[in-house]
């Protein structure tokens, strides 16, 4: 089962709305990044530690239209992990 939470240095307030957020493991060369509607609402799903693909996908189904909600997630983290801010878990 795939599980993502959000990287270990990662500091960040906001809402399902909008998330402000800094990875504080690039110190100095930090730069404050803002996770706009509707990412923000898979962001803040994550916020209680590691959450299974399903359940992401559950969360994305109040912000995508009905059968886009697998690509909607996968959307996110490519995004977003990609930028090293959202981690996969490893059962």
């Amino acid at each position: 089962m795939t599980r993502w939470r959000i990287a270990h240095g990662v500091a960040w307030v906001g809402d399902a709305h909008r998330v402000a957020l800094v990875d504080t493991r690039r110190g100095a060369e930090a730069v404050p990044m803002h996770v706009q509607a509707p990412f923000a609402t898979l962001w803040t799903a994550l916020e209680d530690g590691p959450v299974a693909q399903a359940d992401l996908e559950l969360a994305a189904a109040g912000v995508v239209d009905e059968g886009e909600e697998a690509a909607f997630v996968a959307s996110f983290v490519e995004s977003l992990g990609g930028l090293g801010v959202v981690a996969e878990v490893r059962s």
